[in-house]
């Protein structure tokens, strides 16, 4: 199976990932992201919950940065305005 998600571009972004969506102005933590699938772990209250990316308005790192959801996947803008991303080896 074929990644979904961008694993080496999510990799190099700063840590403490934090989400945020629809409805809420409240950034939880993301606690990991699984890049075949899309599913994601984030820590409500001490307690993970199962979410999907595409339920995600915002992500934003430790340096304040934010990213739409659309940045982490491998056939996004992003993914595809990147030199030799797309390419054969």
């Amino acid at each position: 199976m074929a990644d979904l998600l961008d694993f080496d571009w999510i990799n190099s972004l700063g840590q403490l990932y934090t989400s945020q969506y629809s409805g809420t102005g409240t950034w939880w933590p993301v606690y990991d992201i699984e890049v075949q699938t899309g599913l994601l772990r984030i820590d409500v209250c001490g307690k993970l919950q199962i979410m999907h990316i595409d339920d995600v308005m915002k992500f934003k790192d430790d340096g304040g940065t934010e990213y739409s959801c659309d940045d982490f996947y491998c056939d996004g803008e992003r993914a595809m305005s990147t030199p030799n991303k797309g390419e054969s080896k």
